[in-house]
């Protein structure tokens, strides 16, 4: 797309840096500019009208909300939006200023995670890792997968990618959202309302929803009782889904099959944890979106809304319900 006369100027932060000679080629008439993340705000930042953010310098961030007066717009590339906050956030929030998400470039990555983080406890790989370390020679039988059925809370881009890749190895997958609205490539999708029910019925249960005023620690002591003792718990969505006791000690007693946690409720997860020693457990620092065709699907999603903006129309991946943050 060509813009006719000056394009607006696009902040990047450090390491999307190398997206900037597609970016300029693309948009020859508007600038785009890494920040140096380690510096105060240089006087070339301030006249920048849209931001990229990924990993940014908090302090940083919170000088160019204040001292860029023509900030109008501001990407993340990120799925969900609790982690942005402060009051000069929410002021500039309040005067307009449009905030939106990257909602395709993760989901790939994640969806993989999470296939693999089944497959990996229905092979038995943590018990085999454990004999290899003690030079033991173990049989297990493992799980089947095909067959089995997979609960996913969260029917977002997402869930739907986790969907797909789980029914080609036959898998009957049931998603859960707030309406029970039906969404592509589950069998049936049901009301959170309900999902308690549906528990009984999961050889693995994925947790791929946004952290919201509703769902904070709802996977606590009644949802572990009520899954198989067999069944798998995969956490790519946000920590505090869980209430971590509760999963503590669902874990000794040996009430669930095994758990993936890739999101904890502090992050980096301390040393003094009790989720390190947890059995049957594997834990990941918050690294399930990583992938090597990260940055070109942030740029593809940048592209879309960029068009967007230049062209006056509205923006994709804002907030959807607002009143409960996501």
């Amino acid at each position: 797309m060509t813009v006719a006369g000056p394009g607006p100027h696009v902040l990047l932060t450090p390491n999307l840096a190398g997206l900037l000679p597609q970016l300029r080629e693309r948009y020859p008439t508007c600038r785009f500019t890494a920040v140096a993340d380690d510096e105060p705000a240089r006087e070339e930042y301030l006249d920048a009208e849209v931001i990229l953010r990924s990993a940014m310098n908090e302090d940083l961030f919170d000088v160019l909300l204040s001292k860029c007066q023509g900030l109008r717009w501001v990407q993340i590339t990120a799925a969900g939006f609790d982690w942005v906050g402060g009051d000069t956030w929410h002021r500039r929030l309040d005067e307009g200023l449009i905030y939106t998400r990257s909602p395709n470039s993760y989901n790939v990555p994640i969806a993989e995670y999470v296939v693999g983080a089944v497959l990996l406890h229905a092979r038995a790989f943590p018990e085999y890792a454990a004999a290899q370390r003690d030079r033991e020679w173990i049989r297990v039988v493992a799980r089947d997968v095909i067959g089995s059925t997979m609960l996913v809370f969260g029917t977002g881009a997402i869930g739907r990618e986790v969907a797909w890749r789980a029914q080609a190895l036959g898998v009957t997958v049931i998603g859960v959202n707030r309406a029970g609205t039906p969404a592509e490539g589950f069998e049936r999708v049901e009301p959170f309302a309900g999902h308690l029910a549906l528990l009984p019925e999961a050889d693995s249960v994925v947790l791929a929803m946004p952290l919201t005023t509703e769902n904070r620690h709802f996977f606590d002591t009644d949802r572990f009782a009520a899954m198989k003792e067999s069944a798998v718990l995969v956490n790519v969505g946000r920590g505090a889904l869980i209430a971590e006791d509760a999963l503590v000690d669902a874990m000794h007693a040996g009430r669930i099959g095994g758990a993936v946690l890739d999101v904890f409720e502090q992050e980096p997860l301390p040393p003094e944890s009790r989720l390190w020693d947890l059995p049957r457990t594997t834990l990941t620092p918050h690294t399930s979106f990583r992938g090597d065709g990260n940055l070109q699907r942030l740029y593809a999603d940048f592209c879309a809304n960029f068009d967007r903006y230049l062209a006056g129309a509205e923006l994709l991946g804002t907030k959807r319900q607002p009143e409960l943050g996501y």
